[in-house]
């Protein structure tokens, strides 16, 4: 066993300290580190087509949910799943909506 965590050990170590980390940056402005106004182009455009696509499919848990509580019957133990579930569909998309903010705050911040 003390063998095992030894090359564990060195064989991770080996990676970590890998000169391929240590590569130069390569950008569109020929081989000089990206700029901060290039790095929150490509958060626009990534943001562009992330935060819709989570937004909806909360929607869709909260109408699911929905849909659960309707066909629960009654019974309690499906009535509190359906809850719960509730629950998570609205925490997952207060963070969304708080992520968007921080992240929209953030880019103008940098650009402005």
């Amino acid at each position: 066993m003390k063998y095992i965590k030894y090359i564990l050990v060195t064989v991770l170590s080996m990676f970590i300290t890998s000169p391929a980390f240590a590569a130069p940056a390569v950008s569109s402005s020929g081989g000089t580190p990206p700029k901060l106004i290039e790095m929150t182009g490509i958060l626009d455009n990534v943001t562009k087509y992330i935060f819709p696509i989570a937004g909806l499919i909360c929607v869709i848990f909260v109408v699911y949910v929905g849909y659960m509580w309707m066909m629960s019957a009654g019974d309690p133990a499906k009535v509190k799943q359906a809850q719960g579930t509730l629950t998570w569909a609205i925490i997952g998309l207060v963070f969304l909506l708080v992520v968007f903010a921080i992240l929209r705050a953030l880019v103008s911040f940098v650009t402005a």
